[in-house]
């Protein structure tokens, strides 16, 4: 980023700290704020966020606006869903859907309903698990 660029994406990132909605509900739960910033960014620190997403974000906190946008992920692909499942039944002593779905549930902290559900960062996160595996 250029130095104005920094400048502007710090300036919003005090907005954000000082605004409305964080000093009265956020700034006392931690994982309220990281679930709200995932859930509309994808992200769970302001820090990650680009400038035209802060700009949204501090709208939000204000009250100026009354909704943020729903963050669209993406499922995994058959590739991953097919490696993970490879995987756990080369290195899990129970080879069992239902503990591999607790392993996922471990891994990512949400609870996961098929390996078809997970998201594409949260399977990238359990292939790396599983190749740790011994």
């Amino acid at each position: 980023m250029t130095p104005k660029q920094l400048k502007t994406h710090k300036s919003l990132i005090t907005q954000v700290h000082t605004s409305t909605r964080y000093k009265n509900y956020y700034k006392e739960n931690r994982d309220a704020y990281e679930e709200m910033l995932y859930n509309a960014f994808g992200k769970r620190s302001s820090k990650a966020l680009h400038v035209t997403e802060l700009i949204q974000l501090v709208s939000y906190l204000n009250m100026q606006t009354d909704a943020l946008p729903v963050f669209q992920f993406k499922c995994c692909t058959p590739s991953q869903a097919w490696k993970i499942t490879t995987l756990w039944e080369q290195k899990a002593r129970d080879k069992s859907v239902l503990a591999l779905l607790s392993f996922c549930k471990r891994i990512t902290k949400r609870e996961c309903e098929s390996i078809a559900t997970l998201r594409v960062d949260e399977a990238k996160n359990i292939l790396i698990a599983l190749q740790k595996l011994q």
